[in-house]
């Protein structure tokens, strides 16, 4: 029986996505800035390789990927594999055009909507993905078939007075779970009005950076149990920033502290100029596929060990899957 390798592989399926907030960039989680989406042909191939080496959870995201119209199918064939379990990140705009698939599956599958605020405008500033009437709605529908969700909420400075109501209302009236993010330090991002880069970038980031440390307390208060150091399924516990979880009857809350540093390899410290230059954030956390078909780390920038698979053969496929899992 072949041995289930403790990461995901995250794919992006898409760098279309129908909001731009504010804290994002152009390709959203992808490394490619292009308007482009994986070939389905391609993406079936490339899972397919994956799965033969042992990757049985993969992660979909974008852009929004519940935008691209092979959605379901790709859903349907990964789910085709034995022991295969999918997250899906989504501002869930469209979730509800693939309710009975999600139905089918959802012992094996898990929805992340990305929830930021109570309000749609704080300090003149929108925040398109808010807790809005259909949010709930959708929210509402997802939970009562029974399909796990949780919210991501990424904390700014902005919507950092509504983060706990939103959590108890997360928790205790809509039945999810919960993940805070600290804001990550990107080199450009949509800003505000118009796209900043460079040095604005990085100011901006300072602007709306909120230590995770200021939520402890309120966690603490709210909480039937605590683990410092904890994980879904999805991940092993020696990967990227330790996540710590707050557990409140049965849902929790988890958080990402990019504070509390991130585990590297040793090809990282010896060899990467990134790391050297204090330019990684991830560090070794997972396997990526960008929406160019460039198979990476997490938010690794570091060309030398980036691979394209576009029109690759299977061995080479696993050959470069291989190479990745060895740093993790």
């Amino acid at each position: 029986m072949k041995k289930r390798i403790n990461t995901y592989l995250a794919i992006a399926l898409t760098t279309c996505c129908n909001y731009k907030c504010f804290y994002c960039k152009n390709g959203g989680e992808s490394i490619s800035k292009k308007e482009e989406t994986i070939p389905l042909k391609e993406i079936k191939k490339i899972i397919n390789n994956a799965n033969n080496i042992g990757i049985n959870n993969f992660r979909i995201t974008g852009g929004e990927p519940t935008s691209v119209n092979y959605f379901g199918k790709l859903i349907g064939y990964i789910m085709g594999f034995k022991d295969t379990k999918v997250r899906i990140n989504t501002n869930g705009f469209k979730i509800l055009n693939y309710i009975n698939i999600l139905k089918k599956y959802r012992e094996r599958l898990d929805i992340v909507f990305s929830v930021d605020s109570i309000s749609e405008y704080l300090e003149g500033v929108h925040f398109q993905k808010y807790l809005s009437e259909d949010v709930v709605k959708i929210t509402n529908i997802l939970r009562e078939n029974k399909i796990p969700v949780r919210y991501n909420i990424v904390v700014t400075k902005l919507n950092e007075c509504e983060v706990e109501t939103l959590v108890l209302r997360a928790v205790e009236e809509l039945d999810v779970n919960v993940k805070l993010l600290d804001l990550n330090k990107f080199s450009e991002y949509f800003g505000y009005c118009n796209s900043v880069k460079g040095e604005e970038a990085f100011n901006l980031w300072k602007e709306l950076f909120v230590p995770m440390r200021k939520f402890y307390n309120f966690l603490d208060e709210i909480s039937d149990d605590l683990k410092s150091e904890w994980t879904t399924e999805l991940i092993g516990k020696k990967h990227g920033i330790p996540m710590s979880a707050y557990f409140r009857g049965k849902n929790w809350i988890q958080v990402k502290d990019s504070t509390r540093g991130t585990r590297y390899s040793e090809f990282c410290i010896n060899e990467c100029c990134f790391y050297k230059t204090n330019n990684c954030q991830e560090g070794v956390f997972s396997l990526f596929l960008s929406s160019n078909l460039m198979l990476h780390l997490s938010g690794c920038k570091n060309n030398l060990i980036h691979y394209n698979l576009r029109g690759q053969d299977d061995e080479k496929i696993k050959d470069a899957f291989k190479k990745l899992l060895n740093l993790i």
